[in-house]
């Protein structure tokens, strides 16, 4: 798994469409629901779906263009893609077991 933070909008779409798995967590600086989720996912992202890219993309003025094109209206948003199409969207009641139910099937039919 890839951490790729300080990109900008347009290398992140490119990554998205280039990466075979890619999962996007939007974030707040003074957000203490983003603090804790962000490891949990990124521990499981990691141990059990190892192929995905993880991008964390932090609440900011130059992410502005970003998170309209996608859809992003609060914080925190995890986006993943499969192949370049999105296949998950999530917020802040995010359960870390239902997300790897909602996760496996998808991925094992992509890369089994």
């Amino acid at each position: 798994m890839h951490e790729l933070n300080g990109m900008g909008e347009l290398k992140i779409l490119e990554e998205i469409q280039s990466k075979a798995a890619t999962a996007l967590y939007f974030k707040g600086e003074r957000c203490s629901v983003c603090s804790v989720l962000e490891p949990k996912i990124k521990a499981l992202l990691e141990i059990e779906f190892p192929k995905f890219t993880f991008i964390s993309v932090p609440e900011s003025a130059g992410n502005n263009e970003l998170t309209a094109q996608l859809r992003v209206f609060n914080v925190p948003t995890l986006i993943l893609f499969l192949a370049g199409k999105e296949f998950l969207r999530t917020g802040k009641s995010t359960s870390i077991m239902e997300l790897a139910k909602q996760i496996r099937r998808p991925y094992d039919i992509c890369f089994s």
